[in-house]
């Protein structure tokens, strides 16, 4: 069990460098109170649990299928409990931190976002240019990957 401390923020997406060697992630959601989400990684599917705790952190617990058969990814798709989301990741290090970028499709397309995971919470950051910290948007529950798959982006 692991325990997650993360920040979010929207891009400056004209300062973003070439974007390289992103990963097609179809993500979606089969329980809300612990979250339960999956992601279809290609052949893989991730099983993820997280609790938000009051401090605002959360704990994690993660499983992967290396080989799951397509029956088993429709299967996922179809018992989602709300449409599940598609973008593009893109995992960039500054430093020393992996500063995740979300490119998002279909509905929720224009939309880009950057997350980072911190050690503590408190943790003092040092931004690239291309993350608009202005727009800190953790909190806004608009932007939590399970309401752009019940509002996309596309119907604000």
């Amino acid at each position: 069990m692991g325990l997650e401390i993360e920040r979010k923020f929207l891009v400056r997406q004209e300062d973003l460098p070439e974007l390289k060697g992103g990963q097609y992630i179809i993500q979606g959601y089969l329980s809300e109170e612990p979250a339960v989400r999956y992601r279809i990684l290609g052949a893989s599917i991730k099983i993820t649990i997280k609790e938000v705790r009051s401090d605002g952190s959360r704990m994690e617990i993660e499983t992967v299928k290396h080989k799951a058969t397509s029956d088993e990814r429709a299967a996922l798709k179809r018992l989602s409990i709300v449409t599940p989301i598609e973008k593009i990741r893109y995992r960039i290090p500054y430093k020393g931190l992996i500063w995740e970028i979300d490119n998002y499709q279909k509905e929720n397309l224009g939309l880009v976002t950057v997350d980072v995971e911190i050690p503590e919470i408190g943790y003092p950051l040092i931004f690239p240019s291309w993350v608009n910290f202005e727009q800190e948007i953790t909190a806004d529950s608009r932007y939590f990957n399970i309401n752009l798959g019940r509002k996309p982006y596309s119907k604000w």
